[in-house]
């Protein structure tokens, strides 16, 4: 009885295979057109933002950086550059982050300490990343302050 219970669970996981198998092979030969993989890359923009509460404190945190800017006023070509690279790195990184937390929970539900040091050196990247953009806000804003108090 064991021996058959065996037997048929290495049938259905023969199957479920053949079947994951078949899908990748008709991903593999779809041809995507340039509308569908953009379409595809907002979408997943949109599935970050509606799924993480990071990209809520980061897009405040966007938000405030910009509207100072914009009120302090002394900002050239260069400054919103930096301002808007720095934007998008932490929400990058938030966006890589994010996947890989997805794909860790696709992948098993178990406990695995690769997985757990793996999530760990993404959110780790977040946290360096958020930091190089506060202290490069920093540098910038206190910059554009000191000149603007200087020339009043």
């Amino acid at each position: 009885m064991r021996r058959k219970n065996l037997n048929l669970r290495r049938i259905k996981k023969n199957r479920q295979s053949e079947k994951l198998a078949e899908k990748l092979i008709q991903f593999k030969h779809n041809k995507r057109t340039w509308s569908n993989k953009f379409k595809d890359a907002f979408g997943g923009l949109m599935s970050s933002f509606r799924g993480q509460s990071s990209y809520h404190v980061h897009f405040i945190a966007m938000i405030t950086v910009i509207t100072a800017a914009f009120l302090i006023g002394n900002f050239d070509t260069v400054r919103w550059s930096i301002i808007i690279l720095c934007i998008v790195l932490v929400i990058g990184t938030e966006m890589v982050n994010t996947s890989i937390e997805n794909l860790a929970k696709a992948i098993t539900k178990k406990y695995d300490p690769k997985i757990e040091l793996a999530l760990d050196i993404a959110s780790g990247a977040v946290l360096l990343v958020s930091f190089g953009a506060v202290i490069i806000g920093i540098i910038l804003f206190t910059e554009s302050i000191l000149n603007v108090c200087s020339v009043s």
